[in-house]
């Protein structure tokens, strides 16, 4: 799958996504936001609520993102929209602004409905930008996406997931140096160290 990889980014062929969840468990995703990038465009979004299996909202969540219980109430679980979000993700390079987060918070919710994992190598954007736009402040997704005057409603699954994805490209057409991690699920780890090195040594 690394020659498939490979190919589809240098492409800036790949899926942005974002998660919002309902509480302190990595298993409540409440909102998910999905976009899909074509030639460096984006072409294509999915967005919707989802209902936990437990529907607790918890009140520093609500702060965050807005979504309330009552919202959820009818909204479909992750097992019911499963097979409108796997085609985004099966054998794709998935990239989401902190990817630990989300890719856990994927795991655990498909876990949590005994779904399997789909195959795919995910990429962090905090840490794209980190490298490539070490002047910034902070690397927040709030802030890169003010740097590049990108719009962005923050902690809506679909804005996030935007921003991330317009990150992404930005970082990629921006000719930094990103050698990326095949030996994992996440390309990106370990990124600033191998990025330190030169990429041809001239060592004999």
């Amino acid at each position: 799958m690394q020659a498939e990889i490979t190919h589809a980014l240098a492409g800036l062929n790949f899926t942005a996504i974002d998660f919002e969840t309902a509480n302190e468990r990595r298993a409540s995703a409440c909102a998910v936001g999905v976009v899909r990038v074509r030639n460096g465009q984006i072409v294509e979004t999915y967005q919707t609520l989802l209902r936990p299996r437990e529907l607790r909202v918890d009140w520093r969540n609500y702060q965050v993102h807005g979504i309330a219980e009552t919202d959820l109430h009818d909204a479909p679980t992750l097992a019911d929209v499963w097979h409108e979000l796997l085609p985004y993700l099966h054998r794709q390079p998935v990239v989401a602004h902190n990817s630990a987060f989300d890719v856990s918070v994927l795991e655990h919710t498909l876990r949590d409905y005994d779904l399997p994992i789909p195959a795919f190598h995910c990429l962090c954007s905090v840490k794209l930008s980190k490298v490539v736009w070490p002047q910034l402040e902070r690397h927040k997704l709030d802030h890169v996406a003010a740097h590049f005057g990108i719009p962005l409603n923050h902690h809506d699954a679909l804005s996030d997931a935007r921003a991330c994805a317009e990150i992404t490209v930005h970082a990629f057409r921006s000719g930094a140096y990103l050698p990326l991690c095949f030996k994992q699920r996440e390309l990106t780890a370990g990124l600033a160290k191998r990025a330190a090195k030169p990429a041809f040594s001239t060592a004999r």
